[in-house]
């Protein structure tokens, strides 16, 4: 008798460790959607710049006749879900601590410092929405170039040649900012 409870004690736990793994999956599911939003990244003030120039690039408004872009296409990375999540946990707990902190961020230095075009955007990302770069009907020289890029033969990434396509003039927008302050 004492070993059948044991077997029905050690099976509820196995079904109560699944139910409770299924729950959790599914909690951290709905909390990665809802984090993913545009509206979710403009929550805090701090990204409202980031906001307003992404409306003015190629990717923030669908008017233009592109793609829309959300924050999340370009700023985690694409190559894993392992990846994405842990890259989406960090980024999230760093910009909750510099919000609750009031950290300011010097944006103009910092991109200034970083070379050329070089920010938190992952090539993963273009190329999850960009796979056609060599198709039929484009223009002979974004031909050669992305033909070029995609053998691996030059070192240049997609933000080189299309540093604008998610933000617009971002480092006017920061200038601006910069010009405001000082006064």
């Amino acid at each position: 008798m004492d070993n059948s409870r044991s077997k029905g004690a050690g099976t509820m736990a196995v079904v109560l460790g699944f139910l409770s793994a299924i729950i959790l999956c599914f909690f951290i599911a709905v909390k990665v959607r809802s984090t993913s939003t545009v509206e979710f990244c403009n929550s805090c003030h701090e990204m409202g710049r980031f906001e307003k120039t992404w409306r003015m690039g190629k990717h923030g408004s669908d008017a233009k006749g592109v793609i829309r872009a959300r924050c999340v296409d370009c700023h985690l990375p694409h190559d894993s879900l392992a990846n994405y999540l842990k890259v989406k946990t960090r980024a999230g707990i760093h910009d909750i601590i510099a919000h609750w902190t009031g950290k300011k961020t010097d944006w103009l230095t910092i991109w200034k410092n970083r070379g050329p075009y070089v920010h938190a955007a992952y090539e993963s990302g273009c190329k999850e929405c960009h796979k056609g770069l060599v198709a039929p009907g484009i223009p002979v020289k974004a031909y050669t170039a992305h033909k070029t890029y995609l053998v691996e033969q030059t070192t240049r990434t997609c933000l080189d040649c299309h540093h604008e396509v998610g933000h617009g003039d971002l480092v006017s927008e920061f200038q601006k900012i910069e010009a405001r302050n000082a006064i």
